[in-house]
């Protein structure tokens, strides 16, 4: 039946037929009744959202309805216009912390974040959470928590949730529900590292028959092959201190015959900074700054600008992460910071993405400290896991840079040798903590609540984001609250620590002071609490904001 529905796709999209997507199909539908948890790896552009399209029709015309959850919300909006195209329109929804289409995700296709999903798996969704925190209601736990349960999952780009263990907990949350309650969970990506995959494994030893891994191989498309290994490039390495690193990728890009440029860093200190020496410097290619710092209504548009600059001949995009998954775009000079294998497989699937692009150049920098080794601090190099950065430059030198980014058996080499098992963990006592809250039937929301602020403000990501707003902001929204959303910007505790903002704006537009006492600091429950008891929708911080750059806090 699922074989059904992928041929729709495929006709509804005008899409050509991948092999190993046939392959994945014809598997999905052998083993459907049979298994659980799918784990489905393809190589970045091969056209994986496919299968999430076929699996969804199928769902709703044969099971009851679907969910798929995204890490990004970039992705969710790229995602969503693609499904509408094969779906009537009140069959879809998207749900969003500030999008309140499809609550409680009960609509038949629900596009939804990670996030949401979790909260909504514990009885808490956002339109439950701020009366169960204040008590003034027991939630709608049964309905919420069921909605999940009668649904198909699946999760794409789950590489974005293997980078810390309160994630992987979760992710093992997901297998275990799914083969309690018999649902279909699929995790989709190009690049889980083979020692995460060990680790789950091995954590569901009893139960490994109910979990499929479905990995790409030369084999399964072999005219995809032999057009990626067509793709002509080489690979640089530069060891830059930091006086001397945007002088550099200046020279790289002007002197370079390839126009079609992305540049990548790894801190938006650094990808701002960047972007206005750019300005001043007027080039002639048409510019675009993406990275977490713009509000909501900036992050929209945004999307829209990348859609039209894909026609142009000649455009620099600077980025910082945020567009290693959900931005449908492609490069023939791509300039990336050193990160982790996983996350620089992710970049240069940014690279000559599509078919029929064959030539160009890859820079990888990395800053270096006085006596010439690579900068870091406190076991980070900038917000990445120091081990991790060095393995990978280890690795990419003793493979003498001769490495594939566009075929899987090339790149998997890499994860294998910077990953092992001792990166990845799955507390089973966390996990007995999570299905304690999930049965405790007596006192459900507030249970599942409590465990949400012991778990620091989420079940996902390991830090909190906050909302802010500059004082411009503020003068702008005050008298319209229900704004504030729409113009706030999330920033972690750890900037939060730095910049210590000395007001607020609650829901209602009232602005009151605050004091940050080192005990909120170092405890992020604390600082979620204070937020719900006092109705904070957002903090006000000293810095300026505009819809070109985004926010730039005076602190940093």
């Amino acid at each position: 039946m699922i074989q059904e529905y992928y041929t729709k796709v495929l006709e509804k999209n005008k899409w050509k037929n991948r092999e190993f997507i046939d392959y994945v199909i014809s598997l999905l539908e052998k083993e459907w009744t049979n298994k659980n948890v799918f784990i489905i790896e393809a190589p970045t552009g091969y056209g994986k959202s496919t299968i999430s399209q076929a699996i969804s029709l199928y769902s709703i015309n044969e099971e009851l309805k679907v969910i798929i959850a995204f890490p990004l919300r970039t992705l969710l909006e790229d995602q969503y216009e693609k499904f509408k195209k094969i779906t009537e329109e009140n069959f879809l929804g998207k749900r969003y912390m500030h999008s309140l289409d499809s609550r409680y995700l009960v609509k038949p296709i629900t596009l939804t974040t990670i996030d949401m999903l979790s909260l909504t798996i514990f009885g808490i969704p956002p339109e439950e959470f701020e009366k169960v925190a204040k008590e003034q209601s027991l939630g709608h736990y049964l309905f919420s928590h069921s909605s999940v349960l009668f649904s198909n999952i699946i999760l794409d780009e789950v590489h974005l949730l293997s980078d810390s263990t309160k994630s992987i907990n979760f992710l093992a949350l997901l297998i275990h529900l799914a083969i309690t309650n018999n649902l279909k969970l699929i995790f989709m990506s190009a690049t889980i590292p083979p020692a995460l995959i060990n680790v789950i494994s091995r954590f569901f030893e009893n139960k490994k028959e109910k979990l499929s891994l479905i990995r790409f191989k030369e084999n399964c498309d072999k005219e995809f092959i032999r057009e990626r290994l067509r793709k002509n490039y080489k690979i640089f390495l530069h060891a830059l201190k930091e006086s001397e690193k945007f002088n550099k990728i200046v020279e790289l890009l002007t002197k370079s015959p390839f126009k079609k440029a992305i540049v990548i860093f790894n801190t938006v200190e650094d990808a701002i900074s960047f972007y206005k020496l750019l300005i001043d410097l007027d080039l002639n290619s048409k510019k675009v700054l993406l990275h977490s710092r713009f509000n909501e209504i900036d992050r929209e548009r945004k999307i829209m600008e990348l859609k039209e600059i894909k026609k142009l001949n000649e455009y620099l995009i600077i980025s910082t992460q945020t567009i290693e998954s959900g931005v449908d775009i492609s490069s023939n000079l791509i300039i990336t910071e050193l990160a982790p294998a996983n996350s620089l497989i992710q970049r240069l699937g940014r690279f000559l993405r599509y078919e029929n692009e064959y030539e160009g150049e890859v820079h990888i920098w990395f800053e270096v400290d006085e006596k010439g080794k690579i900068k870091s601090y406190m076991n980070k190099y900038k917000v990445y896991d120091l081990k991790l950065v060095e393995k990978t430059l280890e690795t990419l030198k003793k493979q003498n840079l001769k490495i594939n980014f566009h075929v899987p058996e090339s790149y998997e080499k890499l994860l294998k040798d910077v990953y092992d098992e001792s990166e990845f963990e799955i507390n089973k006592s966390i996990i007995d903590e999570y299905n304690y809250a999930l049965s405790n039937i007596e006192n459900l929301s507030q249970s599942a609540l409590d465990l949400f602020i012991r778990m620091e403000g989420s079940f996902v990501r390991d830090e909190m984001p906050i909302p802010v707003i500059t004082e411009e902001i503020y003068n702008y929204v005050k008298s319209s609250p229900n704004k504030i959303a729409n113009y706030a910007v999330p920033i972690s505790i750890e900037i939060l620590k730095k910049v210590k903002p000395k007001n607020a704006i609650k829901t209602d537009g009232e602005k009151i002071e605050i004091q940050i006492d080192n005990d909120k600091m170092k405890r992020p429950e604390k600082w979620l609490k204070f937020l719900l008891k006092n109705d904070i929708a957002a903090l006000i911080v000293e810095g300026k904001y505009n819809e070109e750059i985004g926010l730039v806090i005076k602190q940093l």
